[in-house]
């Protein structure tokens, strides 16, 4: 998806200014960081509904905000609350079945259990390192961990990351698609042109389903 959230492919938003160390300012925030933890989906790029957040909402709620917008879509789809619920904030939730209640004691136990999406089978990689390889020009309308300005452009193979879930799948609860991630090596001319400094090099995780093999 194209969006306010693509960072990579954004102009006009200056440098990055750094913050300070506090990671939550409001009480809020850090229920909303617990809860989303909490609630446990098959996959964790499921909870990636703020990329279709106004982006006036994204850019001003904040992080947290964000993560709110999320779990609040996150559990509406698994039917663990109702709209009225959830615009209830001080009335009881209904018990609902086929899911487990976890116990405040069992809390610290289950953050060092959650899965990760690296998987550990056997796939062939399409790709050897020094191959060269072209970043297809697509621009899908869900999820994609493919940044805009790569797209188009010619690089070459670093490193083998391994297999791994594919998010563009998950994040639309479409299954895993094992494959295998790749650093890839780009010119800083070959993704900004003459201007750029030709010393300067770029290195990108990317998945098999973004490249493509032997460009001209």
């Amino acid at each position: 998806m194209n969006g306010i959230h693509d960072m990579g492919g954004m102009d006009g938003f200056g440098k990055v200014q750094p913050r300070d160390s506090e990671v939550f300012h409001e009480d809020w925030e850090k229920q909303v960081f617990v809860a989303n933890r909490l609630v446990r989906t098959p996959s964790l790029n499921e909870g990636r509904s703020a990329e279709s957040m106004n982006p006036v909402d994204y850019l001003g709620w904040g992080y947290f905000g964000r993560s709110l917008h999320s779990l609040e879509g996150k559990v509406l789809r698994h039917g663990l609350v109702t709209e009225e619920e959830l615009n209830n904030p001080e009335g009881r939730l209904a018990r609902v079945e086929g899911f487990e209640v976890i116990r405040a004691e069992e809390v610290e136990a289950r953050f060092q259990t959650r899965r990760g999406s690296r998987i550990k089978i056997d796939v062939p990689p399409r790709f050897q390192v020094n191959d060269r390889v072209m970043v297809k020009n697509e621009h899908p309308r869900g999820h994609t961990r493919c940044p805009r300005y790569f797209r188009g452009h010619q690089g070459q193979v670093h490193r083998d990351r391994g297999v791994w879930s594919f998010p563009d799948r998950l994040a639309h609860g479409l299954g895993d698609k094992p494959q295998h991630c790749y650093s890839v090596r780009f010119t800083a001319t070959e993704l900004w042109g003459s201007r750029a400094d030709p010393r300067d090099v770029v290195y990108a995780d990317l998945f098999e389903d973004y490249l493509e093999g032997n460009p001209g």
